[in-house]
């Protein structure tokens, strides 16, 4: 082989594993950011908390610290009467403990799996939080009415039982359920259950909205319900839907009056209105 050509290629190769070696890095730093923001998320959760008890797991498919941080902190904000939420567990207990340390509102979630609501409800009468909560458990069904997964699919649509009495005004709806694998765009049917059923000022909170099927069906309610989208970079990402122009992120949050946010815009913590940063690093206004 021509000595030129050789090199060449060795010189291919090495930049070729420079390359990887970067990517590695970068993917090695991002996943550690995320367990620090996970792991402050939770700290600053736990403070929040009132329980007795220990939460549930919040790894795998269970929502993750820093949505349930924010969960908390806007419903100790803003003060919700009606929360509606479809799927439970851990939200279910954090929302719920909110709503106590509020000393008003109420809480209706919608849970398909008995095994889940059962757990649910043990864990809200050991926290004595029962009397903030309507869990209403029952398999899913037919649903026969808008939607984006195709007629003719092969896992056709369902959605949980629509069992609404007693339900009106809902000022907050947060999306996570039923299994993104029940059908294609799962969660799609909540807006349209319940929109007759929500306040003027509702917002509609979608968990995992990093998937594909979820971002496509917070775009469609957008379009048909006259939302404003916006999506919060959250570990599993969140979608925020509202008609009120506002701040969802950290405008919404306790945030340190002397520091200049758009600085430290790139750390995590301050979409959770959260301040780490060293005081020689703080800019005075």
């Amino acid at each position: 082989m021509d000595h030129n050509i050789q090199e060449e290629l060795v010189k291919q190769v090495a930049n070729q594993v420079r390359k990887l070696n970067n990517l590695q890095e970068k993917n090695i730093k991002h996943q550690v950011d995320q367990i620090y923001t996970q792991l402050e998320s939770f700290f600053w959760l736990q403070r929040s908390l009132k329980l007795q008890g220990n939460l549930p797991p919040l790894r795998g498919w269970p929502v993750s610290p820093d949505f349930l941080l924010l969960l908390h902190r806007w419903i100790t904000k803003h003060k919700p009467k009606v929360i509606v939420e479809t799927g439970s567990g851990a939200s279910t207990l954090v929302i719920a403990d909110a709503l106590r340390q509020n000393n008003q509102g109420k809480l209706f979630s919608f849970e398909h799996l008995e095994k889940y609501g059962n757990q649910t409800w043990q864990t809200l009468v050991d926290e004595n939080l029962t009397g903030w909560v309507d869990l209403r458990v029952g398999e899913l069904v037919d649903w026969q009415h808008d939607h984006l997964n195709p007629v003719d699919a092969e896992k056709k649509s369902r959605w949980y039982l629509r069992d609404f009495e007693g339900i009106q005004q809902i000022e907050l709806l947060v999306v996570d359920g039923p299994p993104g694998g029940t059908c294609k765009y799962a969660r799609y049917p909540a807006v349209p259950a319940l929109h007759g059923r929500m306040s003027a000022g509702a917002e509609v909170w979608m968990d995992d909205a990093n998937r594909q099927d979820e971002i496509d069906v917070c775009e469609r309610w957008a379009e048909l319900y006259g939302f404003d989208l916006e999506f919060i970079p959250l570990e599993k990402g969140l979608a925020c839907l509202k008609r009120a122009k506002q701040e969802v992120s950290a405008s919404t949050l306790p945030v340190a009056a002397s520091v200049d946010t758009n600085t430290y815009s790139d750390y995590d913590e301050w979409h959770l209105g959260l301040d780490f940063s060293l005081p020689e690093d703080r800019q005075t206004s």
